[in-house]
């Protein structure tokens, strides 16, 4: 038996800044994106099915990261957003394998790759401090949001939860990865790669 599930949806947003008692304000507008997802279940038999998926998502910045304006909270470490950020875009695909070999317990494998354009992520730079109160040739450290080029990461999950009473189950979870992030020009196209586990386990 097969089951089939179609998505597409389309979406956009818009945000208006303005710095209440000064003369600033900024707006940032994101174009329509299209996102299909795509779900086929095939039933193996009574205890197996497998499954293949696939869906693209976006994660945008939030309004901090987009604000241009100067964060004070500590001054050796001042914070400033960027209001050309742009949104994240992943691809995600997965391959599952489900077995309830028996009742009441079931054992959920899953292999996945995932690719993210316009990766998000923290940017540090040395500049002039802003402030220049006590010492006008001062400098110091800024913290902002850059987009870098992309990231990847693929790995197998494993899940498996069992009753054993009908108040009590357990449920073990091993997650195995490797990531790669790729910079951006600010950062000279630098990339960072990992292998990386871990391991949950809940009692309820």
């Amino acid at each position: 038996e097969w089951n089939y599930q179609f998505g597409l949806r389309t979406e956009s947003s818009n945000y208006d800044g303005t710095l209440l008692g000064k003369d600033s304000s900024f707006n940032v507008k994101f174009p329509f994106s299209i996102f299909p997802s795509a779900f086929i279940t095939h039933h193996l038999n009574d205890k197996e099915d497998i499954q293949l998926n696939y869906a693209r998502k976006i994660n945008r910045p939030g309004f901090f990261q987009l604000l241009p304006f100067v964060d004070y909270t500590d001054p050796q470490n001042l914070n400033i957003g960027n209001p050309n950020l742009k949104p994240e875009f992943t691809n995600s695909f997965e391959f599952n394998y489900n077995y309830a070999y028996k009742k009441g317990a079931n054992l959920l494998i899953s292999a996945y790759y995932k690719q993210t354009n316009n990766l998000i992520t923290n940017y540090i730079y040395r500049a002039e401090n802003p402030d220049t109160t006590f010492n006008k040739s001062d400098s110091v450290y800024f913290t902002t949001y850059v987009n870098a080029d992309y990231s990847r990461s693929f790995g197998l999950e494993f899940t498996n939860r069992i009753t054993i009473a009908k108040i009590w189950d357990f449920t073990t979870n091993l997650n195995l990865f490797n990531s790669k992030i790729y910079g951006t020009d600010k950062q000279s196209y630098i990339s960072s790669e990992r292998w990386s586990w871990f391991l949950k386990v809940n009692n309820n």
